[in-house]
C-alpha cells in the first residue's frame, strides 16, 4: 500500500480492510473510499437513520450493534442485527431513500461512506463489484427468510435465530459438536428482534433446551447445537420439535 498522508486516513483504510466485502477492493480502491469517508460516534436514541430519508451513505460498523427494521403492510419488524465489520445502508448505492431504520442497541462507532464514492469503487473495481453483488444476495435471501417466519411456532423461529446468530458471532470448539456463544444476546434484545414478549422467549429456551438444541452454562455462556437447531429450524424436524 502507497504511504498515506496523515494518520486519519491510515486508520479509515485499515478499518475498512478489516469489512469482509471491502477487504476484497484493492489498496487504491480502499484508499479512494477511505479519502471520501468520516468517522462518527452514535449514542443517542435517536434512529441512525430511517426508512424514506436520503440515503447519502453506506455506513462501516467498528463498534457496537444495530437492529434495522422494516415497515412490511403496515407492521414495523426487525429484519436483521449487525455488528462491527458490517455494512449497513448499503441500499444508498442504489437508492435514493434509505429502505430501514437503522437502530443503535448500545453506543455505535462507524464511517460513513459516501454513496457516490462507493459508486464510482464499484464501477472502477471488479473484486469489490462481485464481493458487494454477493452480500446483496445474500441479505436478500436472509431478509425473505426473516419475514416469512414469522408465523412459524416461535420455538422454530428461536431456533432459525440462534443457528444464524450462532454461524455468524459463535465461537467453535475443537472436537466439540456444539457453537459457544460467550456474549450471547440478552432475551430482551431477542425478544425485540423476533417482535414477541421477553417471557415467550424464555419459554422457548427452556424448551429448546428440553430438545438439546441448546445448553445454558453456569457462568452465563450459551452452548448451541447446530444440527439439532437447524432440525427444529427447518422442514426435517420430528413433529415433537414442533
Amino acid at each position: 500500500m502507497p504511504p498515506l498522508p496523515d494518520d486519519a486516513l491510515r486508520d479509515r483504510v485499515e478499518l475498512l480492510a478489516r469489512s469482509p466485502v471491502l477487504k476484497r477492493a484493492s489498496a487504491d480502491t480502499l484508499i479512494q473510499i477511505a479519502s471520501a469517508g468520516s468517522t462518527a460516534q452514535i449514542e443517542g436514541p435517536d434512529p441512525i437513520y430511517t426508512a424514506g430519508s436520503p440515503a447519502a451513505y453506506a455506513l462501516l460498523l467498528v463498534r457496537g450493534t444495530v437492529r434495522l427494521d422494516a415497515t412490511i403492510t403496515e407492521r414495523t419488524v426487525p429484519i436483521g442485527w449487525y455488528r462491527a465489520r458490517e455494512i449497513i445502508g448499503d441500499e444508498a448505492v442504489y437508492q435514493v431513500t434509505y429502505r430501514t431504520t437503522a437502530i443503535a442497541l448500545s453506543p455505535v462507532m462507524l464511517v460513513r461512506l459516501p454513496a457516490r464514492a462507493l459508486r464510482a469503487a464499484l464501477a472502477s473495481d471488479a473484486e469489490l463489484n462481485f464481493a458487494w453483488g454477493n452480500e446483496q444476495h445474500r441479505r436478500m435471501v436472509e431478509t425473505q427468510l426473516r419475514l416469512g417466519s414469522l408465523g412459524a411456532t416461535t420455538h422454530v423461529r428461536l431456533a432459525a435465530f440462534l443457528l444464524n446468530y450462532a454461524r455468524r458471532f459463535g465461537a467453535e470448539r475443537a472436537g466439540a459438536n456444539h457453537i459457544v456463544l460467550d456474549e450471547k444476546p440478552t432475551a430482551s434484545q431477542i425478544a425485540a428482534y423476533l417482535g414477541v414478549v421477553r417471557q415467550t422467549v424464555q419459554r422457548d429456551l427452556d424448551k429448546l433446551e428440553a430438545l438439546r438444541a441448546i445448553e445454558r452454562g453456569s457462568g452465563g455462556g450459551l452452548h448451541l447445537f447446530p444440527e439439532v437447531l437447524a432440525r427444529i429450524a427447518g422442514d426435517e424436524g420430528p413433529p415433537s420439535s414442533r
